[in-house]
């Protein structure tokens, strides 16, 4: 009985088929790890084997204190990397014993890969974060908004043209009896209601 599950093992970990496996690294060294097994993998000789590493970050924008719009790149599962490998005794052996590498997610006795789908989903939110890298503005060109601040705050103007790149918009004000086009930060209005 025991040769029997012995052979099993050992069938699962010389899988010839190239599937994506997760590893579980220390938080905050995902890319130094990603570099030491990109190396480990040439010194090896194992690039046909070992195809993909990945450490998967999306984009996140925010707006500076000088209202200029900022992307950071940020991991979207820290602590973890993907790689798309055959699997052996070699393999396992060499991904297992890179520094930094905790474990190869549920291996107890073998590798256990992600199914496609799950891998899907991962690359989706990758992408929904590529394509999201616009600032939301809130209103457009024509649009009747309210001021919030300076001596016009509560006052209603109509929206000439918006900057989102510089957080800017620019709205038809009335002064001295002239309507006139002032520019204002984008926090300092709201659509009027």
């Amino acid at each position: 009985m025991q040769e029997t599950n012995t052979v099993e093992i050992k069938k699962q970990i010389e899988d010839r088929t190239f599937r994506r496996y997760v590893l579980s690294v220390n938080s905050g060294q995902e890319d130094l790890v990603l570099e030491n097994l990109k190396e480990r993998v040439v010194r090896q000789w194992l690039q046909e084997d070992v195809i993909e590493l990945l450490n998967p970050k999306v984009n996140e924008v925010s707006v500076s204190k000088k209202w200029e719009k900022v992307i950071k790149q940020k991991r979207l599962y820290p602590g973890y990397l993907f790689f798309k490998s055959r699997m052996n005794d070699k393999i396992w052996y060499v991904i297992r014993n890179t520094p930094w590498v905790r474990l190869i997610v549920w291996a107890d006795t073998h590798p256990v890969p992600l199914t496609d789908e799950e891998f899907n989903q991962m690359m989706q939110q990758v992408q929904a974060s590529e394509d999201s890298l616009d600032i939301k503005v809130p209103f457009k060109k024509g649009d009747l908004v309210l001021i919030k601040s300076w001596d016009l705050k509560g006052t209603k103007w109509t929206v000439i043209s918006v900057d989102s790149e510089k957080w800017l918009v620019t709205v038809s004000v009335e002064w001295l009896g002239q309507l006139t086009p002032t520019t204002v930060w984008m926090d300092t209005v709201e659509i009027a209601q």
